[in-house]
């Protein structure tokens, strides 16, 4: 009895000390810690190829919630620009989730770097792209995309159109 109880001991700790390196390195990539997060990659010889950040599903963000993002999708996320260019010059792929994630950011910066290293978008359509950032309200990313990414003709009236319009209470692309 008492080694089971040793052992519950053990495993809350371990659960806890994730939990706790989780919120870590979250923090250092929600604020682009670019030293801290290198020393702590070092320190705990993390992957950054295949390092994953479980979300609680109390997250704020409800993009984010319950997911488990990869570094370098949750630095495209937060538009950390730092983390992101030390992840990419260490091999780490170039995905193309990475547009969703980049969208919420805002960065034009990160859209830029994924347009010059020619990083396919989901599907390869940037359609979704585009559904994403008016789902966001992020209206100037819609723009960026429909001007000068979007290949397709869009059908303002199919309803994947619609109901994401609807959904986000963006009435700047509501058909007319």
């Amino acid at each position: 009895k008492n080694k089971n109880i040793q052992n519950n001991e053990e495993k809350n700790n371990l659960q806890f000390k994730l939990i706790n390196n989780h919120n870590y390195i979250y923090q250092l990539i929600e604020n682009d810690s670019i030293k801290e997060f290198i020393i702590y990659v070092n320190q705990t010889n993390l992957s950054l190829h295949s390092s994953h950040i479980k979300i609680s599903k109390y997250e704020k963000n409800i993009f984010l919630r319950n997911k488990s993002p990869t570094l370098i999708e949750l630095a495209a996320f937060y538009g950390s620009i730092q983390i992101f260019q030390y992840l990419r010059f260490n091999s780490v792929e170039l995905t193309p989730s990475l547009w969703i994630y980049t969208i919420h950011s805002q960065n034009a910066e990160l859209i830029h770097l994924l347009e010059e290293n020619n990083i396919e978008p989901p599907n390869n359509s940037f359609f979704n792209c585009f559904l994403e950032a008016i789902e966001c309200h992020h209206n100037s990313i819609a723009e960026y995309i429909h001007d000068n990414l979007l290949n397709e003709k869009i059908d303002t009236n199919s309803e994947d159109y619609i109901v994401k319009v609807m959904k986000s209470h963006n009435y700047n692309y509501f058909p007319s």
